[in-house]
């Protein structure tokens, strides 16, 4: 019990290291009072551009990825069921980017690191919600649109593709705490106030 707590612990620290402040800091800007006030990728490539956007997006990806290789290093010490202890991993991993120790339990909106945890989990399933996204976004210009979709149907997606059903119910909890997270982007949406992706900075 006392591994899986540390693992799932680890996971949450290791997903609230917000990559958006260690990118624009530096650089004079922080997003969290800038632009839609949110620390995540499309918010850094507004203020400072698509490169240091794109950085971003991969560092909050990458702390799934790396949350995942380390549940895979102590599986075999744990005595649980694989699928649970990859699910929670992933599920903290989010969590913390979503809700971060270091930034008083605030953070991002958690599309970057689920796409991490689950295109090791469950990549088929996780390239499909990707398509959809840039399908989205194509069509109504507006990244949270894409978002949105991608991680609603993401579940499904895990579902029909007979994944573990751990993964399914993971990311359907998720995808509960990212709209959510969304509501601000909601509203906007409904009152015709979103900004689209292409007064992303360049």
């Amino acid at each position: 019990m006392f591994k899986l707590i540390f693992l799932f612990f680890f996971s949450y620290l290791l997903g609230s290291i917000p990559f958006a402040l260690l990118v624009s800091l530096p650089q004079g800007v922080d997003p969290r009072k800038e632009g839609s006030k949110n620390p995540g990728a499309t918010n850094v490539a507004r203020l400072l551009g698509k490169k240091w956007g794109i950085i971003t997006f991969l560092g909050d990806s990458l702390k799934g990825i790396f949350a995942l290789f380390i549940a895979y290093l102590f599986l075999e010490k744990i005595p649980y069921p694989k699928e649970l202890v990859l699910a929670g991993t992933a599920f903290f991993a989010v969590l913390g980017h979503l809700f971060s120790i270091f930034l008083k339990f605030k953070g991002g909106k958690g599309v970057a690191t689920t796409v991490g945890v689950f295109l090791v989990l469950a990549p088929k399933a996780m390239l499909i919600s990707l398509i959809i996204f840039f399908i989205a976004v194509f069509i109504s210009n507006y990244v949270s649109v894409g978002s949105l979709l991608a991680t609603a149907l993401l579940p499904l997606n895990i579902f029909l593709i007979n994944y573990p059903s751990e993964y399914s119910i993971c990311s359907f909890f998720l995808a509960i705490l990212i709209w959510i997270k969304h509501k601000d982007n909601i509203k906007r949406l409904l009152k015709g106030e979103e900004k689209t992706w292409r007064k992303v900075k360049k």
